[in-house]
């Protein structure tokens, strides 16, 4: 947390700043409510509003704004969040590669046999004439974890992940006011794969796709 800070001074430092009005800081493994708070704390000689949020909150917002919705991410973790109209703010997923995050690129490579042979990545594409499919693996802790698969177990693979993100996004929006179509914002690497991104939209029924509507810098700023 003190590194992130100095690097933050630094950074201030250079642009001829020594304290700024307001300062948001987004970003992944915070250490928890208690280490956004310890970071807080830390920012507070730089800025007379500092905010520490996880990085989905700020994805959220650059899709929805202060609006309603729900985002569901599939990448290395995964994790839903959702907002209703009312402003209520449910999550779910996101525990960590070693408490959870199923469908997740962790959860994909830990399925599947170490090879040296092939990258990492969810391709699947339906003209392939190979034989093999390739499916990702996470980067930490097996950043080695990948396989060429036949393609009857790529799909089966791919099917059970769109099953673990669409209850994420089931399990998000639960008790939560919103409006119908649900408002749906997909982000993440593994949505970058049509049949992976079809499947989940299959299992979640009627939707609305919201693309994001400011960069993620934006979205920061304006929260």
């Amino acid at each position: 947390m003190a590194r992130r800070a100095r690097s933050l001074r630094k950074l201030l430092r250079r642009r001829g700043l020594a304290r700024v009005d307001a300062l948001t800081l987004g970003g992944t493994r915070l250490g928890g409510a208690a280490g956004r708070r310890e970071l807080t704390r830390l920012l507070r000689p730089l800025a007379a509003r500092p905010l520490v949020v996880p990085d989905f909150q700020i994805a959220h917002a650059a899709a929805f704004g202060k609006g309603p919705g729900v985002l569901l991410v599939a990448s290395t973790g995964s994790i839903a969040y959702a907002r209703g109209t009312k402003g209520a703010a449910r999550r779910a997923g996101g525990l960590g590669p070693l408490l959870g995050d199923e469908g997740s690129g962790f959860w994909l490579g830990r399925r599947l046999p170490a090879t040296r042979r092939c990258a990492a990545r969810f391709a699947c594409p339906a003209r392939s004439t190979s034989r093999t499919r390739r499916i990702p693996s996470a980067r930490r802790p097996r950043s080695r974890r990948a396989s060429c698969v036949p393609p009857p177990r790529a799909r089966r693979l791919r099917e059970s992940a769109a099953d673990h993100l669409a209850t994420l996004a089931a399990e998000a929006v639960s008790g939560l006011a919103l409006p119908k179509p649900v408002p749906l914002a997909l982000h993440g690497s593994l949505f970058k794969d049509p049949g992976l991104r079809a499947a989940v939209l299959r299992r979640l029924g009627r939707v609305r796709l919201v693309a994001p509507r400011l960069p993620a810098e934006r979205a920061a700023a304006g929260l």
